[in-house]
């Protein structure tokens, strides 16, 4: 057992509030039980403790924001799903990483009931309902929380290759049409189930630089779990990966330039309609939707690292003509952040078009800049 591993072993043993919940969890088992429990329960020590019970007073809200991350300068927290808790049907502004150190659970996403055993990672979106159902004494399962306001600025950057993780970020930052959730097993990866203990251990002890070395850890980890092969990553249509699938969205990716569902379909031996309802059934999203992501991540690549005209980026994505781009950035609509302000004077669009930017976030322009052209200044 490694020292992280050791650290870990404490949260074996249940802690106070979870005894109070288990007691609780007992009693609800027989009407009469439950009653005489809650005539004994102590109001000001509960309210002292911040418990909770629904049979005396309902959460005051159903929706937790980025307050519940304790410092404005950190971008994640980590904490430990007390046992027992009574479930609530919640959503919050954050992502959230639910993990199984040991034993399982029910985590309820949405309409989905996921059976959570030892190694598995649920990444829950933003604004999705949710419960957690954490009920005997073998389970211990950590929440990773994930600030969304800053997301976008530490770890957006490495979701650029792999389109099954970096789809399902993408398509929530950018899009209303997005996945609820992403599911990984981790149980026989010992290097990535080490690196999410240190995060874990890092993140619960705030030890000096614990800001930079949970975030890094965390990175490190996304960019392991972009590795894992389809056998191991759900989505919310709650079937696997399959590899046709992923070697699908691979070639997608290597022939953005000219690719249409057409070549895919012959490609793969498939029929046009069989690979268009495959992909989405298995992504949440259409042929032409992850096309448009990989297109427009590469346009945005290209309008911060060159000089090149828009008019020239647009055929090098593959679109023949600024009109065809810009028809498909209606279907995929920019929502930037109050924060950010972009000014964008252009001169007349033949030869040259002109950028002059002020923004606070340099990553929102590598995101959302090119979407922000085609959507203000449609062009005939």
């Amino acid at each position: 057992m490694n020292k992280y591993d050791t650290f870990l072993s404490k949260y074996e043993e249940l802690n106070e509030e979870e005894l109070f919940y288990k007691q609780y969890h007992i009693a609800k088992q027989d009407p009469y039980s439950l009653k005489e429990f809650l005539l004994t329960v102590d109001r000001k020590e509960m309210d002292k403790h911040g418990y909770w019970l629904p049979e005396l007073e309902y959460k005051s809200s159903d929706y937790l924001n980025e307050q519940i991350i304790d410092k404005k300068e950190d971008n994640i927290r980590v904490l430990m799903h007390n046992r027992y808790t009574p479930m609530f049907v919640h959503k919050h502004a954050f992502f959230e990483m639910v993990y199984i150190y040991k034993g399982s659970c029910e985590n309820i996403v949405g309409n989905y009931n996921l059976a959570m055993k030892e190694g598995d990672i649920c990444i829950i979106a933003p604004d999705v309902d949710h419960k957690l159902s954490v009920f005997n004494d073998s389970c211990i399962a950590f929440n990773i929380i994930i600030r969304r306001s800053t997301f976008t600025s530490t770890f957006m950057d490495l979701f650029n290759d792999d389109a099954l993780l970096s789809l399902f970020f993408n398509r929530i930052l950018c899009s209303k049409n997005a996945n609820s959730y992403i599911m990984f097993s981790i149980k026989n990866d010992k290097y990535l189930k080490y690196l999410l203990n240190m995060l874990i251990v890092e993140g619960m002890k705030k030890d000096k630089n614990y800001k930079i070395v949970t975030e890094n850890l965390l990175r490190s980890a996304f960019c392991l779990m972009l590795r894992k092969n389809s056998e191991t990553i759900l989505s919310n249509t709650t079937q696997v990966y399959t590899p046709i699938v992923v070697d699908m969205i691979n070639y997608i990716q290597e022939n953005f330039r000219t690719v249409s569902l057409k070549e895919l379909a012959n490609t793969f031996n498939y029929s046009p309609d069989y690979v268009g309802k495959l992909i989405k059934n298995h992504t949440g999203v259409s042929f032409m939707q992850i096309l448009q992501d990989v297109r427009f991540k590469k346009a945005c690549s290209l309008l911060v690292s060159t000089n090149l005209r828009v008019i020239d980026i647009c055929c090098q994505i593959g679109y023949e003509s600024v009109n065809s781009s810009h028809a498909d950035s209606r279907s995929y609509t920019a929502r930037p952040p109050q924060s950010t302000e972009i000014n964008l004077f252009l001169l007349p669009f033949h030869p040259e078009i002109v950028f002059r930017i002020t923004i606070n976030e340099i990553t929102f322009v590598k995101q959302h800049v090119f979407l922000v052209y085609l959507n203000l200044y449609p062009h005939e």
